[in-house]
């Protein structure tokens, strides 16, 4: 209390205008503490905030999409009024809260663009001083700034301190919490006497992350009921009915634009046959230790030719299992000789193979001194039929060889999860193409590097290569009446060149790994391991499908810039109608007065692979809605000795999320637990533009001065956070983020700078 009377003090001596215009979104609700009802004796508008508040507002964009596309960079550098800049220059800025919304801006004045129109799924802002700079830094597990959401994977963009305040305050500000969904309607302010301060502001950087779920035919871009539009195959979100009521497009499903490419391990122990570079010695990370167990696997490869076994000491093979190969047998050699330097794939310049299998003979040929691919194909001559190369699903949208019935001409297309997909530019030529009895046979070249992304592309050390094969019963491509899956060994053509056969160890769930690869732009994402083990997290314990990408269905890892998250196989609606709009931020501050304000600033944890994220499963059929519920839990040792909560801010999405709790795990004492508040449809009466049903409003825990209760020490302190979801339909991408604003009481120079 007598913080707030000097506060209140301190503003009127030095004479301050402060605002009395109300909020720009409304009043907001909070969430009270279980000692305290500060919700019912606190006011959210900020025009009543003790002591008075000036503020100042910015415009973040513009923000530019078409339907379903994903916007996630940062947008141009945001510069402070002069007048302001001026002002503080060499000074504090103690901004005790903000408000945000997306509006259009328009000659008669902004107007808001609804949240079931572009969906806001987080941003990230931050206010910067002189003193500081956006930066992009690389992933480090040791630096927890390092870890949040980000667009660029491997890599962070976070303010870095260059030059230290000469007041000893922070440079920097970092205002993305409550960022998601719920930030319209979520009060951002402290309680005090807590503010987030910055010595000298100057800009303000903004990278959102929006997601363009507007029906352009059947909804009105200024409010009004949802209709959902075209959604891809992995969508969860229902489309017809009450529950209607938001995109899937918002939870980032797993599209046929998106190939999945796994490294590693499978589900079980396997082996597999390498050729290395040769750049310098190489090895297998795991070699075969035995000559029966290297003899019993290499029989298992694909060989098509007869195989011979031998073991002996040689220095020119290289150690190990290895296999030799000639157009008419293979020897598949044990070499005890540890010592021999020899590589796996030195002088090979050519490898092929063939596989005969019920539907289709194929052969491949890489030739990486001539850069060509040579493939034939032989199939029934009265019907269409087809090969997709490096995958043996079709879901995982492959590329296609297609040569039509009658007439034997040949496209090259991606395939669609049992859908025709999109037909691509050729890039073959067709060597030679003929019938004899009944059987089609076309000789076809391309080179090894795809034409486009969407083509694939041969890898000349590549062994093993996956593939589909189908069958029509028509002599125009379209659904096929047979279909097999199989590998084809492709083996160095010289018998001087050997391969490796290599151990490959089953990955354990939550290790497996890989890319994600988008179709139409060729841009590559790394799937590393994401999950952490109990009592850290949950999520892995219960195999989430998050967790791994052998089980990925969606979420941030398939929600890129740029990238749109319907199947390849669908048409994209309305490109030429784009949509324009602006992030528009406002925030409250006083003068920095060191005797009244206590520095806070943001600190955040997750529950969920990677950033939080989790997949939510469908509950049994026939479950009474009541009970349709899921959990996740997991739990943090804050760092430290003087570390006290002062805001909990919640970051879950709409429509399934239920609460997200804080516990003190050493007492079992509730710290904070926000239900969100889910809206009602008053858009639709012109009562409340913010309330979209379904979509949330965070309910806030603060702690600061009466009424509210006295911040907790929580460094040391193990916490247990609890996430509870509503599981009537399945969802993907799902986040649980405790994105917390803390305080040092021992100091006022306990804010982490920079990197």
């Amino acid at each position: 209390m007598a913080l707030l009377l000097a506060l209140l003090a301190t503003l009127a001596a030095a004479k301050i205008a402060p605002t009395s215009v109300p909020n720009m979104n409304g009043e907001y609700m909070l969430a009270d503490t279980p000692g305290s009802h500060a919700s019912a004796n606190w006011s959210t508008s900020f025009k009543d905030y003790p002591g008075g508040v000036e503020f100042f507002e910015v415009y973040a964009g513009p923000i530019t999409s078409t339907y379903s596309q994903v916007f996630w960079t940062a947008l141009p550098e945001i510069h402070l009024p002069d007048n302001l800049k001026a002002r503080f220059k060499g000074k504090g800025m103690a901004v005790v809260g903000f408000e945000a919304d997306q509006v259009r801006r328009t000659p008669s004045g902004d107007v808001s663009v609804p949240i079931n129109v572009a969906y806001n799924h987080h941003y990230g802002a931050v206010l910067l001083g002189e003193g500081s700079s956006m930066q992009r830094v690389p992933r480090d597990p040791a630096n927890p700034r390092t870890l949040g959401l980000s667009p660029d994977p491997g890599w962070k963009r976070i303010p870095v301190e260059h030059t230290a305040s000469a007041n000893n305050l922070p440079t920097s500000m970092v205002f993305g919490y409550s960022n998601g969904g719920e930030f319209r309607k979520t009060y951002h302010g402290l309680a005090p006497p807590f503010a987030q301060v910055v010595d000298s502001p100057a800009t303000i950087d903004v990278t959102p992350m929006q997601i363009d779920t507007w029906n352009r035919a059947a909804m009105n871009l200024t409010g009004g009921r949802f209709v959902p539009g075209p959604a891809p195959k992995h969508s969860l979100a229902p489309i017809t009915g009450p529950d209607a009521v938001y995109s899937g497009l918002l939870e980032c499903p797993l599209t046929s634009r998106i190939r999945k490419q796994i490294s590693g391990g499978g589900w079980n122990d396997s082996y597999a046959a390498e050729l290395y570079e040769c750049t310098k010695p190489q090895r297998c990370p795991h070699p075969v230790q035995t000559a029966e167990r290297c003899f019993a696997t290499g029989s298992q490869l694909g060989l098509t030719v007869p195989v011979n076994t031998i073991q002996g000491s040689s220095a020119v093979l290289p150690a190990g299992c290895v296999v030799t190969t000639n157009s008419t047998s293979a020897q598949i050699f044990f070499n005890s000789n540890n010592q021999s330097t020899a590589c796996c794939g030195a002088g090979v310049t050519e490898i092929q193979g063939t596989a005969n299998n019920s539907l289709i003979q194929l052969s491949v040929s890489l030739s990486s001194e001539k850069n060509t691919t040579l493939i034939s194909l032989s199939g029934p001559a009265a019907v269409w039929f087809g090969i997709g190369f490096g995958t043996q699903f079709m879901s995982n949208s492959p590329y296609a060889i297609i040569v039509d019935g009658d007439t034997g001409l040949v496209h090259e297309r991606i395939l669609g999860d049992h859908a025709p997909g999109v037909l691509l530019k050729g890039s073959i030529q067709v060597v030679s193409n003929h019938v004899s009895a009944g059987l089609r046979t076309v000789t076809l070249s391309r080179p090894l590097q795809g034409l486009t992304p969407q083509h694939h592309s041969f890898d000349p050390k590549q062994i093993t290569l996956e593939y589909i094969a189908a069958v029509g019963s028509t002599a125009a491509f379209g659904y096929h009446e047979s279909k097999t899956a199989g590998t084809v060994g492709l083996w160095p053509s010289s018998p001087l060149s050997a391969a490796c056969i290599c151990a490959v160890p089953a990955s354990p769930f939550g290790q497996g790994q890989g890319t994600l690869k988008y179709l139409p732009t060729g841009e590559v994402i790394g799937f590393p391991p994401r999950c952490e083990p109990e009592p850290r997290e949950s999520v892995l314990e219960s195999r989430n499908p998050t967790c791994d990408i052998r089980t990925y269905m969606g979420g941030l890892s398939t929600c890129h810039h740029g990238w749109h998250l319907l199947d390849a196989e669908q048409a994209l609606p309305w490109p030429e109608e784009e949509l324009e709009y602006y992030l528009k931020y406002r925030l409250y501050f006083q003068e920095y007065d060191p005797s009244t304000h206590v520095v806070a600033y943001d600190m955040t944890w997750g529950i969920g692979g990677a950033t939080g994220e989790y997949d939510v499963p469908q509950c049994p059929p026939g479950t009474p809605v009541e009970q349709c519920l899921h959990e996740i839990t997991g739990t943090i040792v804050p760092p430290g000795d003087d570390l006290h909560f002062v805001g909990a801010h919640y970051h879950c999405h709409a429509p399934t999320c239920v609460a997200i709790e804080i516990w003190n795990n050493a007492t079992g004492e509730l710290l904070c637990r926000e239900q969100p508040y889910h809206g009602q449809g008053a858009d639709l009466a012109g009562k409340d533009r913010f309330d979209e049903q379904g979509y949330i409003a965070q309910r806030v825990c603060l702690w600061g001065n009466p009424p509210f209760e006295s911040p907790p020490l929580v460094s040391g302190v193990p916490l247990y956070i609890r996430a509870v979801t509503n599981s009537t339909y399945g969802h993907h991408g799902e986040m649980a983020l405790a994105q917390m604003i803390v305080a040092n009481f021992k100091s006022l120079k306990g804010q982490p700078k920079g990197v």
